[in-house]
Formats: structure tokens, C-alpha cells, sequence
């Protein structure tokens, strides 16, 4: 067995110890020296950005691309900054230099200013540019500035050959002195004791004591006296062994006589145990014979059981998957649906606002055009009544297009907040189905489909909004996508009546209708007549389980090739009285 020794030992402990501690806070300091001039450097990016928004944001607002691009230039030349992304207020990249991170990752729309984290080490600074012009603040663009790990690298090389070389110097005088120390104080006085040790003679006890000559390490000395009290014990140790052996020669001499004795005994009891022992025998053999047949049938018994229970634990954790999997399809059916109205929308209210700053820019130059005439006292009857109506009719225009964008905002938002909550709350029936279709006119607006609602006009209900609205906007859209696929103008009518706390629902289109197969599969999950479309076949699952379970009611369809597709939903509401 190999062996090593005790101060090298030591002393390789306490450098390996020692030498942790020092990497360890010389990474702390390294990494802390790193941080400090990132956030150094990202200040500087700030104090850039600060300096050269206001040139930048008047040549976005002027389209002045020479002067944008000597401004990028000017801004990469700065030894902090790597990289930048001018963009105008559409999102649109008006210049990009250096390194850079992906556009996908820049925030789009108006937003605070904030750091970027670091990514493949790339961090920045990230501006919105706006351009004030008579008291208003208009949003031209954005810009990003960045900077890279190498750069915060470069700057801090000087502290870390430093940092090091301190780190370097502290360790080799800590070797040498404990080196030293070690020598002086552990291996001398360890090789003195080994030397006398090695002269120990068994049949000269007195002379083999140990006598140190460094007399200054108290545990040294403890050692030393240890050592010469277990040579005092040996001895007296011996002389014990001694007298002990006499005395067992005369009782040697005692147990042969007894011996003697418990062997005639002893032969004489042989015989009667020899008879039990078969006896024995024979009765252990037929134990262990029915031992063995009882614990088979334990062990069978227990390979059943165990087989039941990991069927068991296997058929809860498929059915635990199942519901998992159910749950997320049902969200992301959600999420998707939510997802295609935001596009639709965001395109139908971009239409309003265009128009509306049209008008308002039309408004503007007029204006200027007659503020000019009026200094110049060039201003006449004509032009100014010119202008009264010009400015009139662009109110007009503003004020309708305003308040269409408004309806379709007020729609979208209610609806998008109810399919993506579960919450209860109080609604009149035809409203909020008026507002589910309106929020759906995005995806109807190119085609010549019609959709008619007949309710009672003060029918008021507390019930799950949420629901109500997925379960028509699949019930729509699926007639849109399978129902009307070769008809230009499809019909949908909704008939919507109440039958004391019950609420009947019929949802009838004039589509391509199903076979009795289809039918029979209609409500199944993932079934669809898209399947190489991109149909996820969720649509009516999801409606039937919103029906059963979250309603509590029932459905039922009834269609046939070519005579359409018709759902008949009953579900008990809390009516409200409409005096209350």
C-alpha cells in the first residue's frame, strides 16, 4: 500500500485550499471588472444615444437619408459602439452597421428605452426616436446601439494581467513560506523521531525510550512521552506474561484430568443425541418440503399483483397525459383563433387611421398655405372660405373614420378578453353575438357570405362570455372554411330564444352539408375534411365540450349532402330582469 507523508500531505491541503480561495475571488474580481465596464460601456451607449437622437430623429422625420447614413457613420467610428439599427416608425430597417443582433428580437411599436441583454456577446442599448414639431411629439423610428464582449475585454485587459500577476506572486511566497515552516517545524522533528524509533529492541526495553532534542513542539513532546510510557507498560507487561504462563502450565495439568472425564461422558451422550438428530432430520425435511410449495404460491401471487399495479399506475399516467394534452389543444384552439383576429383587425383599423391622418395633413397645409396668405395680407374672401370648407369636410372625414376604427377597437377588445377568460359576467345576448360577428368581419370582408341573428333585443344573461364566443366563432368560421368552400354566398342564420331558464340556440348554414359517416365523426377530435389543409380538426370538439362541460348543456347537428349543416345547443343560463 503506498504511502505519503504527513507534511506534504498537510501541506498539499492547505495550497489546494489556498489555492481555490485565490482563483475563486480572482474570478470574482474578474467578473466584477467585467460588469463594471459593461455598465460602463452600456452608459456610454446612453449618453451616445442621448447626444445624437435629436439630429437623428429631425433626419427620419425629413427623409434625409445622406444625413442619417453620416450620423451612422459618426456613431460606429466611437470605439464603445459595434454595431447599430436605425429603423423608421414602420419597422422598417433604415440602415444597419457593425455587429448586431436579429431584427425579430428588437421591440416593435412605441416603448420605453431599455438595455438588451446579452446574446452571443452582443449587448445594447435600445431608443425610440421621437421628433417634436409645434408642441406635438410624433414617433419617427428607434435606434439601437450595440456593443460586444470583446470591446468590454479590451478595456479591462490592463486589471487582468494585474489582478493575476498579484494573484501569481501572493501563491509562490505562500509556498515558500509554508515550505519552510513545514521543514522546520513537522519533518525534523518527525525524522529525529523515526531514527530513535528504529532502534527499538524488545529484549532492551530501557534503552529504547525516545529522548527529542527539539523540546519546542508540544505535541512533539506528548508523543515522546506517550512512546516511553507504552515501553514502562511493556515491561510491566512482560513480567505479567510471565507469572500468567506458570500459572497456565498447572491448569493444563487440571484439563487433561477433566478431559479425560467429559470424554467417557461425552460418548455415552452421543449415542442418544445421534438418535434425535434423525429424528430432527427427517421433521426438517418435510418443513422445508411445504416451505417451498408456500412460498412459490407467495411469489406467483406477488408477480401478479405487481403486474396489476403497473398496469394500473400505467393506465393513470395515459389518462393524466390525456387530460394534459386535451387542456393545451383547447388552448391553443384559443390562442390560434385569437391569433387571426388580431391580423384581421390590426389591417381594418389601419384603414380609419390612414385616412384620418390624410385628412389631418390636408388640414395642416391648408392651414399654413392661409396662414401665409394672411401675412403676406394676400388673404381673400374666397380662400377663406375655400378653406372653411376644405377644413369641414377633412373634420368630417377624420371624425368618421375616428369612430369607425373606435367600434372595431371596442369590439375586438371585449371579445379577445372573453376568449382568452373563463370569467362570468352579465351581457345581453345579441350584443355581444353582433360584436363576436363583428370581430370576425376581417376574415368575412372578401366574400359575399351573410350572416342573420334573431334574438330578442332586451334578452339579458350572466354566463361565461368567454364560451358563448369561441363556440360561435368556430361554429362561423367553420362554415366559411368547410361549409361554403365552393359557394361564393353562403347563408348562416342564428335563431336565439328562451324557454323559461334554458337558452335555445339554432345554428343553421346552406354549406355542402355531411354524409352519415361524417356526421357520426363530426364531434370526434381531430377529425376534419381538411386534414392536408392544415385543419387541426379541434373545432367542433372544442365547441362540444364547451356545451357539455363549461355550459352544462347539450348539442346535437343534423345535416346531409348539399342541404347544409344545423346545430341545435340548449344550455340553462341566469336570465336578468331588464326593469331591475
Amino acid at each position: 500500500m503506498s504511502t505519503s507523508s504527513i507534511s506534504k500531505s498537510l501541506l498539499t491541503s492547505v495550497l489546494s485550499v489556498y489555492f481555490v480561495l485565490t482563483l475563486l475571488v480572482t474570478s470574482i474580481q474578474v467578473v466584477g471588472e467585467y460588469f463594471d465596464t459593461k455598465s460602463v460601456l452600456i452608459q456610454e451607449l446612453q449618453n451616445q444615444q442621448s447626444t445624437f437622437s435629436y439630429p437623428l430623429a429631425r433626419s427620419l422625420w425629413e427623409y434625409n437619408s445622406p444625413q442619417i447614413d453620416a450620423i451612422a457613420d459618426g456613431l460606429i467610428n466611437i470605439p464603445a459602439i459595434a454595431g447599430l439599427i436605425i429603423r423608421d416608425d414602420t419597422g422598417k430597417v433604415v440602415i444597419e452597421l457593425g455587429q448586431t443582433i436579429p431584427i425579430s428580437q428588437l421591440p416593435n411599436g412605441p416603448t420605453e428605452a431599455f438595455e438588451l441583454n446579452e446574446r452571443d456577446g452582443v449587448f445594447g442599448y435600445f431608443s425610440t426616436l421621437v421628433f417634436e414639431f409645434s408642441g406635438d411629439s410624433t414617433l419617427v423610428g428607434d435606434v439601437t446601439l450595440f456593443s460586444t464582449r470583446d470591446i468590454a475585454i479590451e478595456r479591462i485587459k490592463v486589471s487582468l494581467y494585474f489582478i493575476i500577476g498579484s494573484a501569481l506572486i501572493k501563491s509562490t511566497f505562500l509556498i515558500l513560506l509554508f515550505s519552510l515552516a513545514f521543514s522546520r517545524m513537522l519533518n525534523r522533528p518527525m525524522a529525529d523521531l523515526i531514527d530513535q524509533i528504529k532502534n527499538f529492541r524488545l529484549d532492551d526495553l530501557e534503552h529504547s525510550k525516545v529522548h527529542l532534542r527539539d523540546q519546542r513542539n508540544t505535541e512533539f513532546v506528548l508523543l515522546e512521552q506517550a512512546y516511553n510510557q507504552l515501553i514502562d507498560t511493556l515491561y510491566d507487561y512482560q513480567e505479567g506474561l510471565q507469572q500468567t504462563e506458570q500459572q497456565l502450565l498447572q491448569a493444563n495439568k487440571k484439563l487433561d484430568e477433566q478431559n479425560n472425564i467429559l470424554e467417557q461422558e461425552v460418548a455415552r451422550k452421543t449415542s442418544n443425541i445421534t438418535r434425535i438428530v434423525i429424528d430432527l432430520e427427517r421433521r426438517k425435511h418435510e418443513l422445508e418440503t411445504r416451505q417451498d410449495s408456500l412460498e412459490n404460491e407467495i411469489r406467483q401471487r406477488q408477480a401478479v399483483e405487481s403486474e396489476l399495479r403497473k398496469t394500473n399506475q400505467r393506465l393513470q399516467t395515459s389518462l393524466s397525459a390525456l387530460e394534459r394534452a386535451q387542456d393545451q389543444l383547447l388552448e391553443s384552439e384559443k390562442m390560434a383563433s385569437l391569433g387571426g383576429l388580431v391580423a384581421g383587425i390590426t389591417h381594418d383599423v389601419n384603414t380609419p387611421i390612414g385616412v384620418s391622418v390624410t385628412a389631418a395633413t390636408l388640414i395642416r397645409d391648408r392651414l399654413l398655405d392661409t396662414e401665409q396668405a394672411l401675412h403676406n395680407r394676400e388673404l381673400t374672401q374666397t380662400q377663406l372660405e375655400t378653406f372653411l370648407a376644405q377644413g369641414k369636410e377633412a373634420l368630417n372625414v377624420v371624425e368618421r373614420n375616428l369612430a369607425r376604427a373606435s367600434d372595431l377597437i371596442s369590439s375586438f377588445k371585449q371579445v379577445a378578453v372573453d376568449q382568452t377568460s373563463e370569467a362570468t359576467r352579465d351581457i345581453n345576448i345579441k350584443a355581444y353575438l353582433t360584436d363576436v360577428i363583428q370581430a370576425l368581419q376581417p376574415q368575412l370582408r372578401h366574400t359575399e357570405h351573410r350572416i342573420s341573428v334573431s334574438c330578442p333585443e332586451h334578452l339579458e344573461a350572466r354566463c361565461p362570455a368567454g364560451a358563448l364566443a369561441q363556440i360561435f366563432t368556430n361554429l362561423i368560421m367553420n362554415s366559411v372554411i368547410h361549409g361554403f368552400e365552393a359557394k361564393p354566398k353562403g347563408n348562416i342564420d342564428i335563431t336565439i330564444t328562451r324557454s323559461q331558464d334554458r337558452l335555445h340556440v339554432i345554428y343553421q348554414d346552406n354549406g355542402k352539408g355531411l354524409d352519415q359517416q361524417q356526421l357520426k365523426q363530426l364531434f370526434d377530435p381531430f377529425f376534419t375534411t381538411k386534414q392536408k389543409q392544415g385543419g387541426s380538426g379541434l373545432g367542433t370538439h372544442i365547441v362540444r365540450n364547451l356545451v357539455t362541460q363549461t355550459l352544462a348543456g347539450e348539442i346535437r347537428a343534423e345535416s346531409a349532402p348539399n342541404q347544409g349543416l344545423r346545430y341545435v345547443i340548449e344550455f340553462p343560463l341566469t336570465f336578468l330582469d331588464p326593469t331591475e
